[in-house]
């Protein structure tokens, strides 16, 4: 029988220096409810993926404060006041763009405030297909408008404020977890 750890984010498989193959849950190292090497599938763990059929649903974190969306020329500097919690950014050949805490953005900037973030609980691997069209798609249905951000480990989703409410309600109602 194939255990479901072979497809969780939460497992990797080790070769003994025999050459045995086995697999080694990486929650053992933090979670003492986790088995070290999993004998038969760990069904309450958050890692599962089903590589078939795409993974049916994320834990979503909601960060408690409002963000920034900001547009710089593009020979800018990265300005001392785009820091905090959450920074992101991105230079094109176009602009210099920045997120971050809104209340840390001077008034002569040019912005789009009001934003709230939705951290995509991770690490998530880079093989995992459709994160973001999963969930973009469950807010587009709603008719909300979502700023995607991506970074190593993993996904943010921006909504504004007054659409937050009506966020949590989608993403609940189609299977994802929702953290205050």
């Amino acid at each position: 029988m194939d255990s479901l750890c072979r497809s969780c984010l939460n497992v990797r498989e080790v070769v003994s220096g025999a050459g045995s193959t086995f697999l080694l849950c990486k929650l053992s190292q933090t979670e003492t409810s986790f088995p070290k090497y999993p004998p038969q599938p760990v069904t309450q763990c958050d890692g599962y993926w089903d590589r078939a059929h795409g993974r049916s649903s994320f834990k979503l974190i909601i960060l408690s404060n409002l963000y920034a969306v900001c547009r710089l020329d593009k020979e800018a500097a990265v300005p001392e006041w785009a820091q905090g919690e959450l920074v992101s950014i991105s230079r094109t050949p176009d602009e210099l763009s920045i997120i971050c805490l809104q209340g840390d953005v001077p008034v002569d900037i040019r912005k789009e405030t009001g934003w709230r973030c939705l951290q995509i609980a991770g690490p998530l691997d880079f093989s995992i297909v459709g994160v973001i069209a999963t969930l973009t798609g469950t807010l587009a249905a709603a008719d909300i408008s979502v700023f995607a951000v991506s970074t190593f480990d993993t996904d943010y989703l921006l909504v504004k404020q007054q659409d937050l409410d009506a966020t949590v309600k989608s993403l609940t109602i189609a299977g994802h977890q929702i953290v205050v």
